[in-house]
């Protein structure tokens, strides 16, 4: 990537240009550097140069699959490098299983310079789309787990899995939105529709809006009692649903504004109290208020909105 590439640009965000300027966790991992850290290498690449964006993830691994240190080597965009360093960051302490719990919307957010303004244009969203699932197949190749999903556009290299995934993630309801989100068809017309392009496509993206749409629309009427239930009535998936839905609404914003954000590693019922066990990242990790503060802010919030027995513990 030559020079030229990687300078910002003038924008809004001071916090995208600073991790553009200077870089955190990029690079890779030797194996002499992974032996000193008593961790294993793991190596990963996802995307293609021809493509226009490829990313090399390394992972040192201890003994106990947690992720004591993550290099990126990028080739793409300038804002991706910054999405690099963020992914790198959230990517320490993690197992692979961990990892699969991460979301595009937890990496964005900690991009934000203003949490209550998006970090990237819609056209810049699939960066941190793609990082994501980059770092999920990087988790299940380490796991062993051979995902075998139809590619739909050969030049992007996007799946149908992925597509699928990017329309429920981004609530996507349209062509345009789908292209500049996952950009699958940017590039190689022929697999937005048929007619778009040169070529016959075996899948085509308006064939899997519609059909994810459909799949979306039967998923809410099933949902629609669940989501009605009281929070003592919920299944451990479903109480885990609810609890995201009032941290992303109500508490997430709170801590990116600091500098911080939060993930929730586990819930469990233990009689008649749900314990949710959460992790602080970024500047929220190791601040003197978030074991007093912020943690009776976070604790009460759910109180509030959804049981009175609701205990958060911080990890």
């Amino acid at each position: 990537m030559s020079k030229e590439a990687i300078l910002p640009q003038v924008r809004d965000n001071f916090k995208l240009d600073s991790l553009i300027s200077r870089p955190q966790n990029l690079g890779e991992i030797s194996e002499e550097e992974a032996k000193k850290l008593n961790a294993k290498l793991f190596k990963f690449s996802y995307g293609s140069c021809k493509s226009g964006l490829k990313i090399d993830i390394f992972w040192a691994l201890d003994s106990d699959e947690k992720i004591v240190d993550c290099k990126l080597k990028v080739f793409g965009e300038a804002e991706l490098i910054a999405v690099a360093s963020i992914a790198g960051l959230i990517s320490k302490n993690k197992t692979p299983d961990e990892i699969l719990n991460l979301k595009e919307k937890g990496l964005e957010y900690f991009l934000r310079e203003n949490p209550n303004k998006v970090a990237l244009p819609k056209n810049m969203r699939f960066l941190t789309n793609v990082m994501i699932d980059a770092l999920y197949s990087c988790a299940k190749a380490y796991k062993g787990e051979i995902e075998d999903s139809e590619v739909v556009d050969s030049f992007s290299g996007a799946t149908k899995s992925f597509i699928k995934e990017s329309i429920k993630r981004f609530n996507i309801d349209n062509l345009e939105d789908l292209i500049d989100i996952t950009r699958a068809g940017a590039y190689d017309k022929s697999c937005q529709y048929p007619g778009a392009g040169d070529y016959l496509s075996n899948i085509y993206l308006s064939d899997l809006l519609r059909e994810t749409l459909d799949e979306i629309e039967s998923e809410k009427k099933s949902n629609l009692e669940v989501s009605n239930k009281p929070f003592k009535e919920m299944s451990i998936d479903e109480k885990k649903a609810a609890i995201e839905s009032v941290i992303d609404r109500h508490i997430r914003h709170m801590l990116v504004m600091d500098g911080g954000d939060m993930e929730i590693l586990d819930v469990k019922e233990n009689g008649d109290n749900t314990d949710i066990y959460i992790r602080y990242l970024g500047a929220c990790n190791g601040c003197a208020s978030a074991s007093t503060g912020t943690l009776f802010a976070i604790e009460g919030m759910l109180k509030q909105k959804l049981d009175e027995n609701v205990r958060v513990i911080p990890l």
